[in-house]
């Protein structure tokens, strides 16, 4: 898989390479807040979450439209995932509700309107 700007600097429309491209977070992220108004809202299609302090979180994007988005939680703690619209659903959680996932664990988040179907590593 290729990363979003090199497909973009070799003539694809941004828009369809949003979709079959990739971006990468920072090194590292720190979990934000703890509840869903206040968590940290990721913006990049590969992330790995570096600091996990005890009931802190992240927000995905919205579903529509949105490629699949991974998270590998490298933090001491469980990280609250979160969707970024009030009315997206992770698998069965109701709407607003967290989704925990543990520590050292990484999960594949799939968006298909109005939900994300999560796929955790064993």
């Amino acid at each position: 898989m290729t990363e979003r700007s090199s497909l973009i600097s070799l003539g694809m429309p941004p828009a369809q390479a949003i979709q079959i491209g990739y971006s990468l977070s920072p090194l590292t992220l720190k979990a934000l807040g703890t509840t869903k108004a206040t968590a940290l809202a990721l913006v990049a299609t590969m992330n790995v979450m570096g600091t996990v302090s005890a009931n802190t979180g992240v927000a995905l994007p919205p579903s529509s439209g949105n490629p699949p988005v991974v998270v590998f939680n490298n933090g001491a703690n469980n990280l609250n995932v979160y969707t970024g619209t009030t009315t997206d659903v992770i698998d069965a959680n109701s709407a607003g509700a967290a989704y925990v996932l543990s520590a050292g664990k990484k999960c594949c988040f799939f968006s298909h309107s109005p939900q994300w179907i999560a796929n955790k590593s064993a």
